[in-house]
């Protein structure tokens, strides 16, 4: 294999978020870009999770044992052990991976239970976590 060939495949595996379930890259290219504006989590963030996460996410249940109504267990993630939100980079985040539907048999919220999130939510978000996922 020349020198060019293998470097091009050592970048694709670095830069490219795997599921912690089964290694599978997760285009990160289909994401939507991250808001260019500073984020309000009272204003802008909670009411998406309110809306669209804290039923299944939240203290009276935990799918995937995963909650999304505290930064603590927000950030740790679930049962897959990895963590769900990387503040600083939105796009290695599994959270944005879920809510921007680019992982089969994970899109969130989940189909029927409650509408996708749109682009520009999936854009607040992505700005939330890459200015540090701050929960206040």
């Amino acid at each position: 294999m020349n020198k060019k060939v293998l470097a091009a495949c050592l970048a694709v595996i670095v830069v490219s978020p795997l599921r912690a379930e089964d290694k599978k890259p997760v285009d990160t290219s289909k994401l939507p870009p991250s808001a260019s504006k500073k984020i309000d989590f009272a204003k802008e963030i909670k009411p998406i999770f309110d809306k669209s996460c804290v039923d299944c996410h939240g203290p009276e249940k935990q799918k995937g044992k995963y909650r999304l109504d505290t930064r603590e267990a927000a950030l740790k993630g679930g049962k897959s052990k990895e963590a769900a939100i990387v503040p600083g980079h939105s796009d290695q985040s599994p959270l944005i991976h879920y809510v921007a539907r680019l992982v089969e048999d994970m899109e969130m919220p989940p189909e029927g239970k409650k509408e996708p999130l749109t682009k520009e939510q999936v854009a607040l978000l992505r700005a939330w976590i890459d200015q540090g996922a701050q929960w206040q």
